[in-house]
């Protein structure tokens, strides 16, 4: 059974609830990016990263962390699940072939295929810490001809809990912008506006980026 994949920035409550969700026999693995040690009563795989290494990093270091499996699920660390959430969610990964699939219009809790990665690539970690790699993936999905949808179940999220946090929502007051921007570049569009059908309208590979050290100096966040 595949493990869950859950980020986590601030909001400890959050993060004990949303574990808490998730029936007993689940893997968890926990990717976090706080800076500081987390209560040793959360159960799970604990990967204590020494900063933050933003989402779309933490979902390639999930997909990473088990290279074999079929498929990967994940969550955000606010988010609540129901009673069989995660069985619905197998069931369209068990379908085959390349599909993401997230939850209640959005990706509070998703499944990404071995099919879909090996075809559209990794998140692009460029967009740091949070905001647009799911908008960028979509746009990425959609080229390649990757079905993205979404089911509905029970899971509820409290939405970007992290930047309620008065030290990240100004610093995402800072980074959001840039991300928008580097979308912009990348696409010729804003998020769910794009025109270009291929990175940076350079031909190639929707999978094609590199990733600029000087965007992850100067996004950080505190």
């Amino acid at each position: 059974m595949t493990h869950v994949t859950i980020p986590f920035l601030t909001g400890i409550e959050d993060l004990c609830r949303c574990v808490a969700s998730i029936p007993l026999g689940w893997s968890v693995l926990i990717i976090n990016n706080s800076g500081e040690r987390l209560p040793p009563n959360i159960p799970g795989w604990l990967l204590h990263m020494p900063h933050n290494i933003g989402v779309a990093a933490s979902w390639n270091l999930g997909i990473k962390s088990d290279p074999t499996a079929p498929y990967w699920l994940f969550a955000n660390h606010d988010t609540v699940l129901a009673p069989g959430d995660l069985d619905r969610l197998i069931a369209e990964m068990e379908k085959g072939g390349p599909r993401w699939v997230g939850m209640n219009g959005d990706w509070r809790v998703m499944g990404l295929t071995r099919e879909a990665v090996e075809t559209v690539g990794w998140f692009d970690e460029n967009y740091h810490p949070i905001y647009c790699e799911d908008a960028d993936y979509e746009r990425r999905c959609t080229l390649a001809g990757v079905p993205w949808y979404f089911i509905e179940g029970g899971a509820t999220h409290v939405g970007s809990a992290s930047i309620k946090d008065p030290r990240y929502g100004e610093a995402n007051a800072r980074t959001y912008p840039a991300n928008v921007a580097y979308h912009r570049r990348k696409w010729g569009g804003g998020p769910r506006a794009e025109v270009y059908t291929t990175p940076f309208d350079q031909g190639g590979s929707v999978a094609d980026w590199r990733l600029d050290l000087g965007r992850l100096r100067r996004n950080a966040w505190p």
